[in-house]
């Protein structure tokens, strides 16, 4: 079941089927300020509870240092169980490679080109979880 779809400046933000969404808009420029309202939104929808997060930057323009450290840091971590970065694009790329080997998110973290690998990896956190 898909909950609400909140919209910001930079992404689309949903839950559904116990993962949390965050799909960015084209040329999106994420900052701190931006990563801090993505979280509380995340936090929100969930009622606080952790959750496996995907995470769409295949049209994301940028993201700069400090939202990069926000969202693989301690915050990140009190509501995220585990990541996948959905890229295809070569920035995206760029900024999934900068992400995982310069910020090292403290929670397991892939990136994907497929958004139904993706969506099948964080299941099988899912699905740990249940049993």
């Amino acid at each position: 079941m898909k909950s609400e779809v909140i919209e910001t400046k930079g992404a689309k933000l949903w839950l559904e089927d116990g993962i949390f969404h965050s799909e960015t808009h084209p040329n999106a420029e994420m900052d701190l300020g931006l990563a801090r309202e993505h979280l509380k939104i995340h936090a929100k929808l969930t009622g606080g509870k952790k959750t496996p997060v995907l995470t769409d930057i295949r049209t994301i323009k940028s993201i700069d240092r400090d939202a990069r450290r926000h969202l693989s840091g301690e915050e990140a971590e009190k509501i995220h169980t585990v990541l996948a970065l959905l890229v295809t694009s070569p920035v995206s790329k760029v900024i999934g490679n900068f992400f995982m080997a310069i910020n090292k998110p403290r929670f397991p973290s892939r990136m994907f080109n497929s958004e139904e690998k993706a969506t099948a990896w964080l299941k099988s956190f899912l699905e740990q979880e249940e049993n």
